[in-house]
């Protein structure tokens, strides 16, 4: 039973792969599905620091500052610093990116409003209970490294200060 739930999600995601791509071409022509994972953390989190954005994506900090500049320079992200400590730089998605993500989240909905056409609600209700169940029992990232320690340091400061 497990090896095909494995196999079911290992299609679920070769399918997300995929649709991510293409979303993030429509979203602009430079950009790629790590890109656009990071935008919309942005979006969804922000404003936020490079430092929380590296803790969260679980991913290296040189990885997030050329994805950051990269997305500055398409217009995608505003970068202001921190009306209390000057020294800190919030990022949040510009107006461009919140119009477009709007754009590609209502037609990622009727995708699955299309996909999932004829469902039950009942059926509609036990999936999005299963889906919360297994995602809760996700483990948390690994807080250890140089973004856990740099967020360590930094929220030790803000205590003190």
């Amino acid at each position: 039973m497990i090896p095909d739930i494995i196999a079911e999600f290992g299609q679920l995601f070769a399918i997300a792969r995929v649709r991510w791509a293409r979303l993030a071409e429509q979203l602009h022509p430079d950009l790629r599905a790590p890109d656009l994972l990071m935008l919309q953390t942005i979006a969804r989190k922000g404003p936020i620091t490079a430092t929380e954005l590296t803790q969260l994506l679980s991913t290296d900090k040189a990885l997030v500052s050329r994805q950051i500049a990269k997305l500055r320079q398409l217009g995608l992200v505003d970068a202001v610093h921190d009306e209390a400590d000057r020294r800190v730089v919030l990022l949040s998605a510009s107006e461009e990116a919140r119009t477009t993500l709007g754009e590609l989240h209502a037609r990622l909905s009727a995708s699955y409003e299309r996909r999932l056409a004829g469902w039950s609600d009942e059926d509609l209700s036990t999936l999005q209970t299963l889906l919360h169940r297994f995602n809760a029992t996700s483990p948390e990232p690994e807080l250890d490294g140089p973004a856990a320690r740099c967020s360590a340091r930094q929220t030790a400061e803000q205590a003190e200060g």
